[in-house]
């Protein structure tokens, strides 16, 4: 039976609190690493036991339009989402960037069926845990991770036939350099599809890069500024600039934040949810959604390499 969540150990509550005193303490360091290995060390430190699903080992929001009942089923929703608008099928090589721990290329493998799945992270232990997952579901053959970053893809030219980014893409360093990568390893024809975290095209988030651009103030790595300012139009704009042509950006955040809240507000009660960090379960209360979400978009974005 591959890893779930229901097989996490349970800790008492010394352990629990040495564990969590630990992770806030790796969490510290981050922003003093290379800006490459910033985000696979957050992911690293985060591992299976701070995720809020019921039995996956799914990292994403979902999508909850269909009203799924649990985290889980609104993640294999958004999943299902993405394999469509990707067309993925039984002639397929599919390049993952940034799958978590596996459950997505479980899903597309079981239902979709691309020939080969190609999973890349630059996460060590998410590497190793889907690589171990998909090993014991017997799929070892058709899914396979390796170590590789998104602005970078060790992948030769026209390799691929689609390319998807499910919930990671906000996390590249560079949306113009994975675009122009993610155009270099698709075959003609050839879709990339993602579904992305970004600001709203709203004057509050506006107003915000504008009180960055003021004389004095430091800009932080990962700010705005850094990666320029990306809403759902830039991001259009950016796959066509890549040479993308029949591009399609919509945005699901009616079916992503507000339920979500409205589920983990009864979630994150249960029992089980004890061993979640604090840090973790305050950034994803209903107050703090209530704070965030309101300036937050949630795209859905095809473009298509020309023939």
């Amino acid at each position: 039976m591959t890893l779930t969540t229901a097989d996490i150990p349970v800790e008492d509550f010394r352990t629990r609190s040495r564990r969590w005193a630990k992770e806030c303490y790796e969490w510290s360091k981050v922003p003093f690493l290379p800006s490459s290995q910033r985000v696979g060390r957050v992911y690293d430190v985060v591992g299976p036991q701070n995720l809020f699903g019921e039995d996956s080992l799914f990292i994403n929001l979902g999508y909850w339009r269909d009203n799924p009942a649990t985290l889980d089923e609104a993640s294999k929703d958004l999943a299902r989402l993405v394999a469509r608008e990707a067309e993925l099928g039984p002639d397929d090589i599919q390049l993952d960037v940034g799958f978590g721990y596996g459950d997505q290329d479980f899903l597309w493998a079981e239902e979709f069926k691309p020939k080969q799945i190609i999973g890349m992270n630059i996460a060590v232990e998410q590497i190793e845990i889907a690589s171990r997952r998909a090993a014991e579901l017997g799929l070892d053959h058709r899914i396979r991770y390796e170590y590789g970053s998104a602005v970078d893809l060790p992948r030769e030219n026209e390799s691929c036939t689609k390319v998807t980014a499910l919930e990671s893409a906000f996390h590249f360093p560079s949306y113009p350099k994975f675009f122009a990568e993610a155009y270099r390893v698709l075959r003609p024809s050839g879709k990339l599809v993602t579904a992305d975290i970004v600001p709203r095209t709203n004057r509050a988030s506006k107003a915000i890069v504008r009180l960055s651009d003021r004389p004095g103030v430091r800009r932080l790595p990962g700010t705005l500024h850094e990666r320029d300012y990306f809403d759902i139009h830039h991001y259009r704009q950016a796959l066509i600039d890549a040479g993308f042509s029949n591009v399609t950006t919509y945005s699901i955040r009616r079916e992503v934040y507000a339920p979500l809240a409205t589920y983990l507000t009864q979630r994150l009660r249960d029992h089980d949810m004890r061993r979640v960090n604090p840090a973790l379960r305050l950034a994803f209360s209903r107050p703090a959604l209530t704070l965030w979400g309101p300036w937050a978009d949630y795209i859905i974005t095809v473009g298509t390499k020309k023939p």
